[in-house]
Parts: structure tokens; sequence; C-alpha cells
């Protein structure tokens, strides 16, 4: 079995200490650093499987290293866990619009950490193993590439839109609602309003131009893509 790799970005020496005892026993390789500068360097060296970054690491932090990695093509689809003390929910949205794909309150227990870990790990592996091209008319979902083109042209999706777009094109025609989004694309029933699924749906809308229309909002109820 190949060896997951977790790089931790954090300053606080405890922290990196628990993450590591906690994900070495567990059979994870674990690297750590201490500020954005160093972890942005290892993340392109290394290419971890999965990274723990901390909000208010050194340097320019991690909600705008975050941001960088989604920028970056190579590690725009790197699954990112933040780590916090703060637990408004202003934070969180910060954080998951700057594309985290989870969030972490400190302190935490072990079982979470582990859990929150694997269970994004088990969602980039089922998007690996599931057929890998989705089409709708002009519209084409490469899952392996991570990309999305619409009459031959790629269309830059976040994250989060890339994968509501994904179980939108999947199943046509089947309205989700705002809860049912929010646990199996974020992974998890994160505790912020699921009035956060409008804003994603609305950039994915804008992202898509005309194709947009095809997500239709179903008063009440949630959202449906309409091929």
């Amino acid at each position: 079995m190949i060896q997951k790799k977790v790089l931790i970005v954090d300053d606080e020496d405890s922290i990196r200490s628990l993450v590591t005892d906690v994900l070495e026993r567990e059979g994870f390789l674990v690297l750590s650093c201490e500020d954005t500068d160093e972890g942005y360097k290892r993340i392109l060296k290394s290419k971890p499987d999965i990274v723990l970054l901390d909000v208010k690491v050194p340097r320019i932090g991690g909600i705008e290293l975050c941001r960088l990695l989604r920028e970056n093509r190579d590690t725009k689809h790197l699954p990112v866990i933040m780590l916090t003390v703060e637990s408004s929910e202003t934070d969180k949205v910060i954080g998951l619009e700057a594309g985290a794909d989870d969030y972490i309150t400190k302190p935490f227990s072990n079982k979470e950490l582990l859990a929150r870990v694997n269970s994004i790990l088990r969602r980039m592996s089922r998007a690996k193993e599931t057929d890998h091209v989705v089409k709708s008319g002009a519209l084409i979902i490469d899952t392996r590439s991570q990309t999305v083109t619409i009459n031959n042209s790629e269309v830059k999706l976040r994250p989060k839109e890339f994968d509501m777009l994904l179980l939108f094109v999947r199943n046509p025609n089947v309205v989700y609602d705002r809860t049912y989004i929010l646990e199996n694309v974020f992974g998890y029933k994160i505790p912020i309003t699921t009035r956060t699924i409008d804003t994603h749906i609305k950039n994915l809308r804008h992202s898509l131009g005309s194709f947009g229309k095809k997500i239709k909002t179903i008063f009440g109820r949630g959202f449906k893509f309409e091929p």
C-alpha cells in the first residue's frame, strides 16, 4: 500500500508534534514546517497528498497561501484543511471561499483529525476511480485532469465549483437541497449556514457563462441541472 503524505504548516511546536504523532501511528508520512514560505516550497517539492494549514501561520498567512495553491495549476486541486483557533462563521466562510476543503478548530481531538483527513482522501480516491470523462452537450468534465471545457475552451473553476458541477452533470434533473450539497460536496456537516451554497452556485453560473443557465433554482427545494 502506498504511504499517504501529509504536510502540516503551523508555527506551534505542540500542534506539529501532535499531528505528526497521531498520523504517523496510522501509517501516514508526515512532513512539517513553520511558515508559509517554507510550506509553499515543500508543497511544490514534496507533492503531499493533503495539507494541514494554520490560518495564522507566519509570513503571508494560511488563507493567502491557500489562494496561491488554487491559482497554481499543479496544486489547485491539492486538498487543504485549515487549522484555526477561531470558530466564527465569518472566518470559516473566508477560508472556504479561498479554496479550503475543510476546517478544524483548535483544540481538536485525535479522532476528529483522523476522520477529517481520511474523509477527504477517500473522496479524492473515489473521484479517481469513477469514469473520468463526463459530458453534457458542449460541456466536458475530465476528473483526472480536473478540467472543464465548453466548446473546446477551458473554464476555470474553483475546487468546490468543480465538485458541484460534477454532481449536477452526473445526475441531471435531480434536485439537491443545500444541506445535501454541503454534506456531500464539502465532505461532512460544516457548522456554517447553508446559504454559503448560494454563493458557490452564483460563482459557478458566472464561470459557465450562458451554460450556467442550465443550473436551475427550485424554490424551497434546492438546485438541479437541466441538460
